[in-house]
């Protein structure tokens, strides 16, 4: 009897205990954040480095024909 009481409570307990979830949530978010980080500052095709290309070749072409 006294055994099924513990292995109850702890059961009871194991439900009722939310931080197990709330650290794979976080872990969830942190996977989402980093795949965004990784698709956005892809250093060859994302968009931050197309626009720094674009603006660095515009600011290249001012240059060089100005000097021209």
């Amino acid at each position: 009897v006294n055994a099924w009481v513990r292995i109850t409570e702890a059961a009871r307990n194991f439900k009722s205990n939310e931080k197990g979830v709330t650290a794979v949530e976080y872990a969830i978010v942190i996977a989402g954040v980093a795949a965004i980080v990784a698709v956005i500052f892809n250093k060859d095709t994302g968009p931050v480095a197309r626009m720094l290309r674009n603006i660095f070749s515009t600011i290249e072409s001012t240059v060089t024909a100005n000097i021209s």
